[in-house]
């Protein structure tokens, strides 16, 4: 009893630390400061990195409150293996960390896809 009591906290705790980063990213979004010339030096068109900044934000506060958890979870999957292989690949110089950082949010993420929100999410209520 007093396990599951604590678990249901810690997946909401857990699964908001996790995807904060996205979601405080994406607030970019909503005041104009997404770095779109930087992408495009990248080779990325401005269309795909709103796109990305609009992932961030809505699969963000969906893993945050518990909705759709699976799905937006697996959406930051694709978004960060594409800033993981784009932003920092592991090839270049003094990317070596970055790059596995992402690769550690993809673990976490793929972590959440598989175990769900926990207790404390709008999924669980749903049922």
């Amino acid at each position: 009893m007093l396990e599951s009591l604590h678990n249901k906290y810690l997946m909401a705790l857990g699964r908001t630390l996790l995807v904060l980063i996205y979601f405080i990213g994406g607030f970019a979004l909503l005041t104009g400061d997404v770095p779109v010339d930087y992408a495009a030096s990248k080779g990325l068109p401005a269309f795909a990195v709103w796109i990305g900044f609009a992932i961030k934000l809505f699969a963000g506060l969906a893993v945050i409150i518990g909705f759709q958890t699976r799905i937006a979870a697996l959406l930051l999957v694709l978004f960060t293996l594409g800033t993981a292989f784009i932003f920092h690949p592991f090839w270049v110089e003094g990317e070596w960390n970055s790059f596995w950082k992402e690769i550690s949010m993809i673990g976490g993420l793929l972590f959440l896809a598989a175990v769900g929100p926990g207790a404390l999410s709008v999924d669980e209520r749903k049922k």
